[in-house]
């Protein structure tokens, strides 16, 4: 097996506010390998989304361990962090995030900004990204004429464009509807398929039911790491 891309140990995040000690994550371990897709399940509180805050360099944990493809992450500063943010990690968020007075192909062109591409690579980047979600058709639309699924897609095309080694989806189908979330699902299993590593926060247990892996969290604790032997393909409803 390759060796982790993603290794902590006994992590461990409190939040302080006037001397009330309030923690959220306590002794998390577990590994994550490339080509993994993970769902991170917990109800609210369980600190699944200060988790993910975490592993996609957002924000700091407080002891234990965090090791990235390799690279102990405790010991970098803001400039590096920030450089990792760029070119090793894409974002989906619930909300999609998308400027909604720019195209398709502006807003999947942001991410590049900060890259050494020329521009014309940047383009090259750009409309494959915007390709390997089908939305090329859509490409000089701007973000405020599209349905929430193809919103949805934009900001995942947006989050691959830097050839990221990972993606992290922040409850995607969350502000979709049944039928709109089954096909960004559906989107997310088909790039893990070609290879794309992926890790999505999600409440929702039909949901997880599409990655190969279920961390499941409460009170800050890691209850248990499962493969989902029965990978779903479909049929998903809220």
């Amino acid at each position: 097996m390759s060796n982790p891309l993603i290794h902590v140990q006994d992590l461990t995040k409190l939040y302080v506010n006037d001397e009330v000690t309030t923690p959220a994550l306590q002794g998390v371990s577990f590994v994550i390998h490339p080509g993994e897709f993970v769902s991170i399940m917990g109800p609210s509180g369980s600190g699944k989304s200060t988790l993910m805050h975490i592993l996609g360099f957002l924000d700091t944990f407080t002891s234990g361990s965090y090791s990235f493809n390799g690279t102990d992450v405790k010991g970098l500063g803001d400039v590096a962090l920030a450089k990792m943010r760029l070119n090793e990690v894409g974002f989906v968020f619930q909300a999609f995030n998308l400027l909604q007075k720019s195209t398709v192909l502006e807003n999947v062109l942001l991410p590049t900004t900060y890259t050494e591409h020329t521009q014309q690579e940047r383009l090259r980047l750009a409309k494959d990204a915007i390709e390997s979600v089908s939305m090329t058709h859509r490409m000089n639309h701007y973000s405020s004429q599209l349905s929430g699924g193809e919103k949805q897609r934009v900001a995942i095309a947006r989050a691959l464009v830097n050839n990221p080694s990972i993606v992290y989806a922040d409850e995607p189908t969350g502000n979709l509807d049944s039928k709109t979330g089954e096909k960004v699902l559906e989107l997310l299993a088909d790039l893990n398929d070609a290879g794309h590593t992926i890790v999505m926060v999600t409440h929702e247990a039909e949901a997880a039911e599409y990655s190969k892996r279920i961390l499941r969290f409460k009170d800050g604790f890691l209850q248990s790491d499962s493969s989902n032997g029965h990978q779903r393909r479909g049929g998903y409803s809220k």
